[in-house]
């Protein structure tokens, strides 16, 4: 067993005096007393509504605690669910609920539900209701209780996987070994609890006892997110790039210092040499990268020491993974060499729901290829070199888009580069790139292209192309295919 249930671990929070609070929100304190009967509550009012381990929940619910208290509710009476974001269209909603049969909607806004589906609208009224009640419901199997996950997938379909609550408290306990989270911790994640890994990170802190506090991502960029960590007492931020980004262009000198107790972590995409390098000079300490996959979770994580911020190191890999770096025929590489990575750990994601092309790719002799290509240095670190359906081939030589990219974002004005490939039928794949400037900045692009060639020789771009804004996801990372196309017939 991997430790108490959710239900089990919020009830002992509740019942201990010394628990900190649950949630700090900008306008109230929610303490663990008052969210466990929340999440008993609203537990009671899904369960009379026929929710249950045999019919799939579609959450949509955009306020953030009641978006927790119907996740947590649905753990604890073993029904399975998922997450229909609000600020996806009704007709992306609306797939995934049919790909996975939605029984039940769950709503915060009616105008969130969907034609022609049974729903149910959640609110504090409803839950203030059932707590007059007092109505109790028997808790649900572990097992049953699936959480299941949407992510991109490179069709544009998205890849439908599941997790057990088990496997969801598994990879609780391994995150308590790799991070400074003690009694006392706050935690700060600006992104929606909608996109998963917010959503993981509040639930490790409620299942973990500690203190997740809530600062709109808008208000927190707009007065400062120093500030914010130091008047709600913050010790982890959670970040994507593009909010990293965001925190390194503020200004207001040692105003927009990061306190002392707050240390940052980001996740999701590449996170470049220079913004490592800026974020160390700025606040005094690393920026602490975390890689991983969600079907498998944490892989490396260079806590406590940051890395080597030039080689844009992810740290080592964890303990409980095994990993192996091998070739095209499945051989392991020497250490230094380039190769796709492979893994297996406990409670992995055994596969996509009615996708059994993306599961053959992804899950082949027992372990999982998430489909980059890394490297593991001298002193044991991962270094991330891009996914193997982006590896160029020109004229036989073989060109990761993480060496080109690195080089021209070391060049002045440069924000963010973006490298891809040309298809040319007689030399392969023409490396070329795409270059976003730094704010109130011009460059040359022929003068890119010469200091590339002076680094790189030939492996470096035939052609560099400034645009005003690299496409992105939510989590910041750059859509080279969507480059790609912006690009196409570039000569």
């Amino acid at each position: 067993m991997a430790g108490p249930s959710y239900a089990d671990a919020i009830a002992r929070h509740a019942a201990d005096p010394g628990s900190p609070p649950a949630l700090v929100l900008p306008d109230r304190i929610v303490g663990y007393a008052e969210f466990a009967a929340d999440v008993d509550a609203c537990a009671a009012w899904l369960a009379a509504r026929g929710c249950g381990p045999d019919g799939v929940v579609g959450v949509c619910v955009g306020d953030e605690v009641l978006h927790l208290v119907v996740t947590l509710a649905l753990l604890a009476i073993g029904a399975p669910q998922v997450v229909l974001p609000t600020h996806e269209p009704p007709a992306a909603r609306e797939e995934l609920a049919r790909r996975l049969a939605v029984r039940t909607l769950v709503v915060g806004e009616t105008s969130d539900a969907l034609p022609d589906r049974a729903y149910a609208e959640v609110s504090a009224a409803v839950l203030a209701r059932e707590r007059r009640r007092k109505a109790s419901v028997r808790p649900g199997s572990r097992a049953g209780a699936l959480v299941y996950y949407a992510s991109s997938g490179t069709t544009g379909r998205p890849k439908i996987y599941s997790l057990t609550e088990d496997a969801l408290i598994w990879r609780v306990a391994r995150a308590r070994e790799t991070e400074a989270m003690g009694p006392g911790s706050r935690i700060l994640a600006l992104s929606s609890v909608e996109h998963s890994p917010s959503r993981h990170k509040r639930m490790f802190a409620l299942h973990a006892g500690l203190t997740s506090v809530f600062v709109p991502e808008s208000g927190a960029m707009r007065t400062g997110l120093a500030g914010a960590c130091a008047e709600h007492g913050v010790t982890n931020v959670e970040l994507n790039t593009l909010q990293v980004a965001s925190l390194l262009a503020e200004e207001g000198g040692a105003a927009a210092v990061l306190p002392p107790q707050t240390s940052v972590y980001v996740a999701g995409s590449r996170v470049p040499a220079q913004m490592r390098r800026t974020f160390r000079s700025r606040h005094g300490r690393p920026l602490y990268v975390h890689y991983g996959a969600r079907e498998i979770g944490r892989i490396a994580f260079n806590w406590p020491d940051g890395g080597d911020d030039e080689l844009e190191t992810l740290g080592p890999p964890v303990r409980w993974m095994d990993v192996e770096i091998v070739d095209a025929e499945g051989v392991p590489v020497p250490r230094g060499e380039v190769g796709e990575i492979r893994l297996h750990s406990d409670h992995l994601a055994c596969g996509y729901l009615d996708d059994p092309q993306a599961t053959a790719r992804a899950y082949r002799d027992g372990w999982f290829h998430p489909g980059d290509l890394v490297s593991l240095t001298g002193a044991g670190e991962l270094r991330l070199h891009g996914r193997v359906d982006e590896r160029m081939n020109l004229n036989s030589i073989k060109i990761y888009p993480s060496e080109i990219e690195q080089v021209i974002e070391a060049l002045p004005g440069v924000r963010a580069a973006a490298a891809f490939a040309q298809p040319s039928p007689v030399h392969g794949d023409i490396p070329m790139v795409a270059v976003e400037t730094l704010p109130g900045t011009t460059v040359d692009p022929e003068a890119l292209l010469e200091a590339a060639r002076e680094r790189l020789g030939l492996r470096a771009p035939r052609r560099i192309v400034v645009v005003e804004t690299l496409p992105r996801n939510s989590a910041g990372k750059i859509l080279r295919t969507e480059v790609a196309r912006m690009l196409a017939g570039c000569r």
